[in-house]
Order: C-alpha cells, then sequence, then structure tokens
C-alpha cells in the first residue's frame, strides 16, 4: 500500500487547484464568453430580484389556505373565551340580584333579551337537577335545550361543551347563594345557560343560520368540527353537510400537537390545509381550509410571470449574443483570419465591413499598413542576405582557388627537392592544404555556409588522402567512412578535418609498411551533444612504427592542437591497430543533426 506523505498531498491539491484555475481560464478565454458574462453579470442580478420577489408571492399565496386555517382555529378560540367569559359574568350578576322567584323570572326575561335571545335555556336547577325557574327558546330547527340542564351541574368547569343529536352547545353554569331565593333548604341551587354554537355563517355559500345565537363566523372556504369529550367530530355547521377528515389525518394532527407548546399544528393536504388547536378552555377544533379560485388563478398568474421572466432572459441574451457575434465577433473574426493568412501566405487583406467597430476598421487599416512596411523590409533584408551570401561564396570561391594555387605551387616546388625528408615535409604541406580547399570547396558546392555535411566531405577527403598516397598504397588499403548523417558548423569542422588528415596521412605511411594490407575507418556519432570521431586501423600499432620517436613530431603535435581548439578530449588506444578517440560536446543551439 503506498503511502502519501503530508508534502505530497499539499502538491496534488496545488496541482488540483491550478487545474481548475486553468479550467477556469479557458473558459473566459473567448471574446464571446466574457461578452457573456458581462451580460449575465449586469442583468442575472435584477432577474434574480425580480424572481425572488415574484417566487415570495406565489409562496405567501400557497400558503394563504394554512394562515386561513391557522386564524380560524384562532379565531373560534377567542370566541368562545369571550361567550364562556360574558355568560358567566352575566350568570354572576343575575346571582348576585336575586332575591326571590319573581325577581328571578324577571332576570332570567331581561338576560335572555338583552342577549338577543340566543340563549336556548336559562334556567335556576338544584344539585338533583329539577328546574325551579326556567326561560327556553325553541325558534327555528333549535329543539328544547331542558335536556341539557341535568348535565350541566355535573361538570368539573364552569363552561363545557355538550352535544345533543349532531349539535354542539355551550353550557355555563354558577352557583346561586341559598339565601338569594329565601330556601331553607342546605341544597346547591346553580344559574345555567345554554346556547347552540351550530350558528355559523358561511359567506362563499350564503348560508346563514336563522336559529339566532352568536357562534363563530368561519372564513371563506373554511370548515370546522369540534372534537367534544366523548362526541367525535361535530360540524360548526350540521345543515352544511361538511364531510369530515380522515381519522389518519385527525390522529396526524393530535400527534403534531404534542410537539407544540400551545398545543396546534397544522397538515397540507394537496391544495387544502387542516388546522388543529383548543378553543375556549373547552374542547378541541379542527378547520379545514381549501384553496380561493381566485388564489388559484393568482398563483397561475406568477407562474405564468416567473417563466416569462425566464423566457425574456434567455431571449434578450441570445439577442444580445447574436447581435454581439454578428457586429463585434464576426469582423474580429475576420481580421484574425486575414492576419493567419498573412503569417501563412504573406498578403494581407484589410478590407472590413462598414458595420464593424471603428476601432476594428481602425486596427486593420493600421495592421496593414505595418505589413506593408513590413514587406518592403523582408524584401530588403532578403536582398541583403542573398547579396552577401553571393558575396560568402565568392570569398570560399576565392579562398578555394588560392589554397589550390598555393597546393599547386607547394607540389611543384616540392618535385625539385632532392633531399627525400625535406620533400617529405613539402609533401604533408600540400596535403594539408589541400584539405582546407576541400573544405571550402564543400562549402561552396553545396551553399551552405553555416553548416557542413560529414559525409560527404569525409568520402572525398579520405579518396583524396588516398590518391595522394600513391597507387601502391591504394593497392592494399581499404577506406571506410560512416559519419552518421552529421552536420557540423564550419569552425568546428575545420578542425575535425585537420585531425581526420593528419591522423589518416600517418596511418598510411606508417602502420602498413611493406606490402602489408590493411583498412582505415573513420566513423562520428552523437549521443545527445555529444560527438564522437573515431579513426582507426588495423596496422602495426603506434608503439611499433614511433620507436625512433618520429611520430611525435608535427603531425601528433597538430592533431592535440586542434583538439583543444574545439575543446575536445583525444584518446589514443593500441591493439590490433590504433584508435584515435576524439570526443567534444556542440552547444544545444548549435546541435548538429
Amino acid at each position: 500500500m503506498k503511502v502519501v506523505s503530508g508534502e505530497q498531498m499539499l502538491q496534488q491539491r496545488k496541482k488540483g487547484m491550478l487545474r481548475v484555475a486553468f479550467c477556469f481560464a479557458r473558459l473566459f478565454d473567448s471574446v464571446r464568453a466574457r461578452m457573456a458574462t458581462i451580460i449575465i453579470g449586469s442583468v442575472l442580478p435584477v432577474a434574480i430580484l425580480g424572481t425572488i420577489l415574484i417566487w415570495q408571492d406565489y409562496g405567501n399565496l400557497s400558503r394563504s389556505s394554512e394562515r386561513r386555517s391557522e386564524i380560524a382555529v384562532r379565531e373560534i378560540d377567542q370566541h368562545l373565551r369571550h361567550d364562556a367569559e360574558r355568560t358567566v359574568a352575566m350568570l354572576q350578576t343575575l346571582s348576585d340580584s336575586m332575591v326571590d322567584d319573581d325577581s328571578a323570572r324577571r332576570l332570567l326575561q331581561l338576560a335572555q333579551s338583552a342577549s338577543g335571545t340566543r340563549y336556548c335555556l336559562l334556567a335556576i336547577v338544584d344539585s338533583d337537577g329539577a328546574i325551579a325557574h326556567q326561560l327556553t327558546t325553541t325558534s327555528g330547527s333549535f329543539k328544547s335545550c331542558e335536556s341539557g340542564a341535568r348535565p350541566a351541574i355535573t361538570y368539573e368547569k364552569s363552561a363545557a361543551i355538550w352535544v345533543d343529536n349532531g349539535r354542539p352547545y355551550l353550557s355555563v353554569r354558577v352557583p346561586v347563594s341559598v339565601t338569594s331565593l329565601n330556601r331553607s333548604d342546605d341544597r346547591s341551587t346553580f344559574l345555567i345557560a345554554i346556547e347552540p354554537l351550530d350558528q355559523t355563517a358561511i359567506p362563499s355559500q350564503t348560508h346563514f343560520s336563522s336559529d339566532g345565537g352568536t357562534a363563530p363566523r368561519l372564513m371563506t372556504n373554511a370548515e370546522a368540527w369540534l372534537m367534544a369529550p366523548d362526541a367525535g367530530l361535530v360540524s360548526l355547521c350540521s345543515d352544511c353537510g361538511w364531510p369530515p377528515p380522515d381519522g389518519a389525518i385527525i390522529r396526524k394532527l393530535v400527534s403534531l400537537a404534542t410537539e407544540d407548546v400551545l398545543g396546534r399544528s397544522s397538515l397540507q393536504l394537496s391544495s387544502r390545509f387542516c388546522a388543529y388547536g383548543p378553543v375556549g378552555g373547552v374542547g378541541t377544533v379542527v378547520v379545514e381550509a381549501a384553496r380561493l379560485p381566485q388564489e388559484t388563478r393568482t398563483m397561475w398568474m406568477l407562474g405564468v410571470w416567473i417563466a416569462l421572466v425566464l423566457a425574456l432572459l434567455l431571449a434578450g441574451l441570445a439577442g444580445v449574443m447574436i447581435a454581439g457575434h454578428r457586429l463585434v465577433i464576426h469582423p474580429l473574426r475576420r481580421l484574425t483570419e486575414a492576419v493567419q493568412e498573412w503569417e501563412r501566405a504573406g498578403a494581407f487583406d484589410a478590407s472590413v465591413s462598414l458595420s464593424a467597430p471603428q476601432e476594428y476598421r481602425k486596427l486593420a487599416w493600421a495592421f496593414g499598413t505595418a505589413t506593408r512596411r513590413l514587406a518592403r523590409r523582408e524584401q530588403e533584408l532578403q536582398k541583403a542576405v542573398n547579396h552577401q551570401k553571393i558575396l560568402l561564396g565568392e570569398i570560399h570561391h576565392r579562398v578555394k582557388n588560392n589554397l589550390q594555387i598555393v597546393a599547386s605551387l607547394l607540389s611543384l616546388q616540392g618535385s625539385r627537392i632532392r633531399d627525400d625528408d625535406v620533400r617529405q615535409e613539402f609533401m604533408l604541406a600540400r596535403d594539408r592544404v589541400r584539405t582546407l580547399e576541400t573544405l571550402h570547396r564543400h562549402l561552396y558546392v553545396e551553399g551552405e555556409l553555416e553548416s557542413l555535411n560529414m559525409n560527404s566531405f569525409l568520402d572525398e577527403l579520405s579518396a583524396q588522402l588516398l590518391t595522394a598516397a600513391g597507387q601502391d598504397v591504394r593497392s592494399r588499403i581499404v577506406m571506410h567512412v560512416d559519419a552518421g548523417g552529421i552536420v557540423m558548423a564550419p569552425d568546428q569542422a575545420t578542425s575535425i578535418a585537420l585531425i581526420v588528415s593528419e591522423v589518416v596521412s600517418n596511418a598510411l605511411k606508417f602502420a602498413f609498411p611493406g606490402d602489408r594490407h590493411g583498412t582505415i575507418s573513420i566513423s562520428m556519432s552523437r549521443t545527445g551533444n555529444l560527438i564522437t570521431l573515431i579513426i582507426a586501423d588495423d596496422g602495426i600499432g603506434l608503439s611499433t612504427s614511433a620507436d625512433n620517436g618520429d611520430r611525435e613530431g608535427i603531425g601528433l603535435q597538430l592533431i592535440r592542437g586542434f583538439a583543444r581548439q574545439i575543446s575536445a578530449s583525444l584518446r589514443v588506444e593500441e591493439g590490433d591497430g590504433t584508435r584515435f578517440i576524439v570526443e567534444y560536446s556542440v552547444p544545444a543551439n548549435r546541435a548538429p543533426t
């Protein structure tokens, strides 16, 4: 398992960040991408702000039914609390004001009249449930509430919900002192007030109860049910035909309410919302509110507005991009293509459409002027270079001719000398001059004044040296040349040529004495910037042929001197002949091929 160190992880992280930065830079590398970025950066904030505002309105409308259901729960709670408190206060006032039976009857009639006959029962009841005085109202669809008097005295609280035949009633009781009615027994007496809660008005259905009373009024498209003890769900509008919510929904609402401090909860059901909560301290209520048709239409309109904003944004961006492409990018691309054509063919077409921006037209005109001036300057420089090459070639030609004349003079002069050693020195000098003449002739013939192909040059040089050695030597010695296709600069080629000339000349003269046959090989190879020259023969060897120190003369001194000129190392190896190994480096900017 490979373990990655912290430094390696840091380097990998830096590389990853560099890749991301490079990709990000490539993304904004073109004019089109930058134009799109500028346009989007200027338009997108406004579009986002408008979309957010519209979306907020959409969200508020989508939750309007939820808010209505929650508001309805709070209003029912406030109504029942207020109604119970008001009834308790009224009954306490009546209890304090009663002195006899007649005053009790008159006070009950006065309370019913003042309340708008909303109570279906106002009565004085003893602890056994017997009614001493009562005042009832049975108008409309409500029956007599006398049967609710007995359960009312058993409730723990002064106010409670009582359900009879699927209709909810609010029962309120207040104890009456015995002395106020001049009773001699010690039984408890209560004032009872029962009012129906089945009187809710639904404005959207133009339904109003005709039974009197002051039951809570719900908001539009809202339905409510009381959860009375041991009575299940009881509709606050028994004549409206509201279908009660499913039992699973009720259980879910009750479960959510246990997690709330106020004991309230709400639940979304498609386009309807259900709210649950305690009311009046006498029970709980479930309210279901539906989304209004106008709210649905408004939500659709907001959705259309959001889609329209996005469509207009995309259409605007597309239009701007198309216009930018035609007015900015297309002229710039034409100008770029013209510059590329100028680089390829040397001709620049500065014609730019008049629809292009003024800056592009000025740039094209300035570039056209610059290219024309540059073309004229290039022509002048090319003429100067050609003239220089002609002059340099002529110089090499004249140097070659002069060297040829010098070689001829040395040969002529050497032929007139009778001393063999002196004549031999003259012939060596002639061979060196001929080597330089051959070098200049190759430079002149090939037309390459800055480089020299060593294959063809060494072939001719070796043949020339073998010819100068005489017919007897040519018949016994074979020359092999392999320069590996190396091309060299003239300054280095001169030293290499003189080294080859000296080594080969010495080998032809001393390595194969008598009738000895043999081979001389010249090879060049390159490894990187290192050039290796090997001149080998299979003759008698350097030590054997130099017993008297003759080989330590001017020839070997010249070889070492030429090697030092090009900073080369020189090694001489013996064994089955002699090997001269010359190694030198070539600068990278002048590396031969």
